[in-house]
């Protein structure tokens, strides 16, 4: 017998509490982004529906028939045989969420009913365990749904409007006969659209909660793995500071080994690497960053340096120092290594020329001293108290004074040597260059008087 079978004398879609209250609640659903609420208002909703859909072949008296059944009792009667039917789709296909999705909305079905239904909550909880139970025992026992719609019939029948028999079915057979024609066509019509569309829900909804699951862990794995990265490249940088270069090395090895494009990794063992003499290693570590960023300035800089001071390969590290130049012009890092790059070319042509007392070649100003006139130049523009640019350009023109003396070259060259020692006592060596431009200066003053 139906729990709400002794609680009813009159039982219509009219006097239905649950049917308003349903239209109102679902106003508030996000469709786009259901949580189980969504989900419990949504099985509400569906048990509603029961016994309204067209049955094909419905007459009017069958018409007459159903509308005692569309009352709060027989609402709940669908409503807990369609719980029914999650909870073992859930346990079955989505056992790890089945506690966090049925619970709650079983919770739910017993607040909402046991208040519409005035009946104690207790007592309700408990006849609403029990009807499930029998749901279980049956289910248990093997049976189908024929022998599941059948216990669910008897139990839509007690619920029938203000013609209810509240301690057994009707003695009307003629009725009896109709009603129950009534309820299996309905049930018939709701296992197959209803029931499918509730388990489609909750299937849509585990599969997003799954999937925002997934995100969230990896995404907290990534999470966790750049705190490591990041732990495992400070305690490289603490190292360097100490000159443990070996130890910081490994750090930063570790730090690739979890993410090979860490670019500051790359940079920091590339130049590691060159500090100990490791130079193919070294540019692979640095063409790897490149490849990772090739944006990035830092990179082309340094594999520059590695070609020029290291192997030697002076075309290479030429295009190097222009990429790294272009990238950041800014920076005065790239004109000063092309700048040194240019003067060593140019130094190597006049060594060539006195070699072969080609004076004259000599005294040539080649393209490669102007560049790197130039360059040097522009790193005093962006960093004016750079005394190796002040002491790298005073060279220069003083090597050009002592080719044919002339004037300009050497005041140049004074004043840069001048600025230079004035920064950086350490270049103290070139005093006795200045003095010999000062010589030079006053003998081109006299032979310019005579």
């Amino acid at each position: 017998m139906s729990i709400f079978s002794w609680l009813f004398s009159k039982n219509t879609e009219k006097n239905s509490m649950v049917r308003k209250w349903i239209l109102q609640e679902m106003k508030k659903v996000d469709i786009e982004n259901p949580d189980v609420y969504a989900l419990f208002l949504g099985l509400i909703q569906t048990a509603v529906s029961w016994g309204k859909s067209d049955i094909k072949g419905q007459d009017d008296q069958n018409l007459q028939v159903s509308k005692q059944y569309l009352g709060d009792a027989t609402i709940f009667e669908i409503a807990a045989y369609t719980y029914y039917r999650v909870e073992i789709w859930l346990d079955k296909e989505q056992p790890e969420l089945a506690k966090q999705i049925a619970l709650p909305i079983r919770e739910w079905i017993a607040e909402k009913f046991h208040t519409v239904l005035y009946v104690d909550e207790r007592l309700f909880n408990q006849l609403f365990e029990e009807q499930l139970l029998r749901y279980r025992s049956l289910t248990s026992a093997g049976t189908g749904l024929t022998e599941l719609h059948l216990e669910l019939e008897q139990r839509i029948l007690l619920t029938k409007g203000d013609r209810f028999n509240k301690q057994s079915l009707a003695k009307d057979s003629a009725s009896a006969a109709l009603d129950s024609q009534y309820i299996k066509d309905s049930l018939a019509k709701y296992e197959e659209i209803n029931i499918p569309e509730v388990i489609a829900s909750i299937r849509q909804y585990c599969e997003k909660h799954s999937k925002m699951k997934f995100e969230e862990k990896k995404s907290k794995g990534q999470l966790l793995n750049k705190n490591h990265e990041q732990r495992d490249y400070l305690y490289g940088m603490a190292l360097l500071e100490q000159k443990d270069w070996v130890r910081a090395c490994n750090a930063f090895t570790k730090v690739l080994s979890a993410n090979p494009k860490h670019y500051d990794a790359l940079i920091q063992r590339g130049l590691l690497y060159g500090t100990l003499g490791q130079y193919v290693d070294a540019l692979q570590d640095f063409t790897a960053a490149i490849e990772v960023n090739p944006n990035e300035s830092a990179a082309y800089l340094h594999r520059g340096n590695c070609y020029h001071r290291s192997l030697r390969v002076k075309d290479k590290s030429l295009a190097d120092y222009s990429e790294a130049i272009r990238l950041s012009p800014n920076n005065a890092a790239g004109y000063f290594g092309r700048g040194e790059l240019y003067d060593e070319i140019a130094l190597h042509k006049e060594k060539q020329a006195l070699e072969k007392n080609d004076h004259l070649s000599y005294a040539h100003v080649s393209e490669e001293f102007l560049e790197a006139i130039h360059d040097y130049s522009q790193v005093i523009v962006l960093e004016p108290e750079h005394d190796a640019a002040y002491a790298n350009r005073a060279l220069l023109y003083a090597r050009k004074a002592r080719a044919y003396q002339n004037m300009d070259d050497i005041t140049n060259a004074i004043a840069d040597f001048e600025k230079a020692m004035s920064l950086n006592w350490e270049h103290g060596y070139l005093y006795k260059q200045q003095d010999e431009m000062k010589e030079l200066l006053e003998d081109s003053q006299l032979e310019k008087e005579a």
